[in-house]
């Protein structure tokens, strides 16, 4: 195996492993309620001063949800593609879609930190 190579399988558990984060956030936020600074808010925000706690939790559990999922997914699909088997087109298309849902959680976490901090 290449350098080259090995560093985009090293990308692919970065990724992996950020999405079973991002799940674990999940299933935090639904048990108990805790808000995950780290991914949904940043430092500049505490948790505390939600405006609304139990509608934030119900908007952003969903979009948390999601990118955990598509990050698990292209995790998966692209260490697959750099240490078992490479399939090109479908760790091209994976590497899309997740980057794609990556801007979009971004974007759409952003609007509710503002309208919820």
């Amino acid at each position: 195996m290449d350098d080259m190579q090995s560093m985009w399988g090293i990308i692919g558990v970065i990724v992996f492993f950020c999405g079973i984060y991002a799940l674990y956030a999940f299933i935090r936020l639904k048990r108990r309620g805790e808000i995950n600074a780290t991914l949904l808010l940043g430092k500049e925000y505490l948790y505390k001063k939600c405006k609304d706690k139990e509608s934030y939790t119900r908007k952003a559990g969903p979009a948390l949800l999601i990118f955990g999922l598509v990050s698990v997914i292209y995790g998966v699909l692209d260490i697959i593609h750099c240490y078992v088997h490479p399939m090109t087109m479908v760790d091209t298309a994976g590497m899309f879609i997740f980057f794609v849902v990556l801007v979009w959680f971004a974007v759409y976490t952003s609007k509710l930190k503002r309208m919820y901090f």
